[in-house]
């Protein structure tokens, strides 16, 4: 089993600086050296690990640091590592860490390079969507199904670009369970017309009855 890590980091001012950019790839670089010594069995550098981090198109005070673990107790252990002790402080300068928030997806690698089907992988997307929907627990079932059905329209739309989703691991509230999709684009303007389509009423139409709240957010790579 896999997870993937996302991790919203809210900077201390209104954009990524080239400090604030210097000293994640600082974090990143140690954190490379620790996997390779101590997770021998997940693959060896940024690409394999699905090691992205993203500034935010609508707020760009908002960046994504995302990651592939095996497990979720891995990454606490990495955490927990000396070797993170040691760099996290440097990040403080840069960023809010107290506003962090981050959580796993189960049992996906979301950004994995290459696709096999050949699909352009969300780390080389110029443009990144990435939806989160809230799902009543009792609901869960009733939009797996349906998602099933109608996720095969976005997917042709964004072809050659890849789609992919997960169940949120940690829960908030035990009543709720929250979907995450994302979705590779050439531009933002090019996921808009996907509204515009024959399909899209069916395609919504068998997701959000089941949804009680939603947040779709575009993202660029910049490390």
């Amino acid at each position: 089993m896999a997870v993937t890590e996302l991790a919203w980091l809210k900077c201390a001012s209104e954009a990524v600086t080239a400090e604030s950019k210097e000293a994640t790839n600082t974090a990143l670089n140690v954190q490379d050296e620790w996997c390779v010594r101590n997770a021998p069995g997940i693959p060896k550098g940024r690409e394999g690990r699905g090691v992205g981090f993203f500034q935010q198109i609508e707020d760009p005070s908002i960046t994504l640091l995302t990651a592939h673990w095996e497990s979720v107790e891995q990454h606490k252990t990495w955490i927990e590592s000396t070797e993170n002790k040691t760099v996290f402080p440097a990040l403080n300068n840069h960023f809010q860490l107290e506003k962090t928030v981050f959580f796993h997806l189960n049992d996906v690698e979301l950004f994995k390079t290459p696709e096999a089907d050949g699909a352009v992988s969300l780390l080389e997307s110029p443009v990144v969507s990435m939806g989160r929907l809230t799902v009543a627990t009792e609901n869960r079932q009733a939009f797996d199904q349906g998602w099933n059905e109608v996720n095969g329209i976005l997917e042709e739309f964004a072809k050659p670009n890849a789609v992919k989703s997960g169940w949120r691991i940690e829960k908030e509230d035990q009543g709720q369970e929250e979907f995450v999709f994302a979705c590779g684009w050439p531009s933002v303007e090019k996921h808009g017309e996907f509204a515009t389509t024959k399909d899209f009423q069916k395609y919504a139409s068998a997701l959000l009855p089941f949804t009680t709240a939603r947040d779709i957010k575009h993202y660029q790579r910049i490390l």
